[in-house]
């Protein structure tokens, strides 16, 4: 058997016979020392190999899971919230709850079964002795004028739930979307804060480098470094107002939700909203909270009438028979519960206070809502004019001045101070912008809570499938 042996650093090749190791021993010291070189070369490029090889694994890895990492869209955090708020779930189980009582409200009256066995002795006389029994059936009839009085407070009753079911979830979506808008302002916020604070840092040093070659007074300087503190004060407390909108949305989502959540942004749309009087019309007909008040007078109403029609005799239909060693005797009947003594009095009273008090309860909803709808709506106008004005003119002339300024200010026209005016007033131009449609859209959500916008009832029903 023949081995080659190379040199690497002069590329002659040597062969070598197996039984001639001997010879190969003999070989020259530097073919020995660069074989050993050349072996320690080729363990360092297989452990460099290996290095790359491991760092390379652990960066995709690390890229997997960053993209494997989801951003929840408002929807995702509506229907998270929604499968896992305590309330809702709540309201859920409210709703089956009131569903047995109104299958036990239907149910028909179980009969009443008798059974009875002895002996027949004679006591004075020849009479015949042996074994005696009887047996007995009453059935209760459930009278029409109190099932139905039940059964439609049953009804009732549970339409009042759906609609707190519904309304429950309404506003865990109104919440969910009230702290989704306040996260985008507070990210618009901080976004501006950091532009600011970067912009009067370029200034900042400039104003330092023409202090130092003495082309302006140590006055100005002062008011760019007072202007760059405040602008990263304003970033820093930026920061933490948006931590602070995290930790709120999270916690009305709930705890399913992972800490370190993202979320996809997506700005407030512009929506165009009815008039006033249709707004008001559609909170009369599909506000679930009117909704639940007008089935809670309809269940005070219905028992009402169950507790007056309580008077009325209860019947039952009663079949019995008797067998003794002589005779078998069978009884057949209706057995009567007439109301001498009692005849409901109290039941009867608080069944009216309750059914006025349920009417006074839905009058007063219905003129909150109503008055909720209108100062909304008035907000609503005054919000969608400030919107306006700020995006078409005042925040185009903040930054036309703030422009013009600057240019001034570079040709030595006008002062840093001036500058700095022109840059303050912009800002808070910016500011306010950001402010004012981020306040547009919660009061939409608003106003989209009263009325129970179809939208999402599409989704609260979409969920419950």
């Amino acid at each position: 058997m023949t081995f080659h042996l190379k040199n690497l650093r002069s590329g002659i090749v040597l062969p070598v016979y197996a039984p001639n190791w001997g010879r190969f021993l003999a070989l020259p010291s530097s073919w020995l020392d660069n074989l050993r070189l050349d072996t320690l070369q080729v363990g360092r490029m297989t452990r460099c190999r290996w290095l790359v090889i491991t760092f390379a694994s652990t960066l995709m890895v690390a890229n997997v899971s960053a993209q494997s990492k989801k951003s929840f869209t408002i929807n995702d955090l509506i229907s998270v919230s929604l499968e896992s708020s305590p309330q809702v779930l709540a309201a859920r189980d409210q709703a089956k709850a009131i569903k047995g009582q109104l299958s036990t409200a239907r149910a028909i009256p179980n009969p009443e079964f008798e059974v009875g066995t002895g002996q027949q002795r004679s006591a004075t006389g020849p009479l015949t002795v042996g074994n005696v029994s009887s047996w007995a059936v009453t059935q209760p009839l459930d009278m029409p004028y109190n099932r139905y009085p039940r059964v439609n407070a049953a009804e009732a009753n549970l339409r009042a739930a759906e609609a707190t079911r519904v309304a429950f979830e309404v506003e865990t979506i109104s919440r969910v979307q009230q702290r989704f808008y306040e996260l985008m302002r507070r990210e618009a916020e901080q976004k501006a804060a950091e532009e600011d604070m970067s912009l009067t840092k370029q200034i900042r040093d400039r104003m330092q480098i023409r202090y130092d070659v003495g082309e302006t007074a140590r006055f100005e300087l002062i008011r760019v470094q007072t202007e760059f503190l405040n602008a990263q004060i304003a970033a820093e407390s930026s920061k933490l107002r948006v931590e602070q909108a995290r930790s709120q949305l999270r916690q009305v989502v709930g705890h399913q939700l992972p800490a370190d959540f993202t979320v996809v942004a997506e700005q407030p749309k512009s929506e165009v909203l009815p008039s006033l009087t249709q707004l008001l019309n559609e909170v009369q007909s599909q506000s679930p909270e009117l909704q639940k008040a007008k089935a809670e007078v309809e269940a005070t109403e219905s028992k009402l009438s169950f507790e007056k029609n309580s008077r009325l005799p209860r019947l039952a239909f009663k079949a019995s028979q008797y067998n003794d060693p002589n005779f078998t005797d069978r009884l057949y009947g209706l057995q009567v519960s007439i109301p001498i003594w009692d005849f409901k009095g109290g039941q009867i009273a608080e069944a009216e206070a309750n059914a006025s008090k349920a009417k006074n309860q839905l009058n007063a909803q219905s003129q909150t809502l109503d008055q909720q709808m209108e100062t909304a709506y008035k907000l609503y106008q005054m919000t969608s004019y400030q919107v306006k004005i700020l995006s078409s003119e005042v925040v185009e002339l903040a930054a036309s001045a703030r422009r013009i300024a600057e240019v001034s200010y570079r040709y030595g026209e006008r002062g840093m101070l001036e500058y700095l005016d022109a840059q303050r007033t912009f800002r808070a131009a910016r500011n306010d912008l950001i402010k004012a449609r981020f306040d547009l859209a919660s009061v939409v959500t608003e106003i989209q809570r009263l009325r129970a916008s179809p939208e999402w009832l599409a989704k609260i029903e979409s969920g419950m499938q």
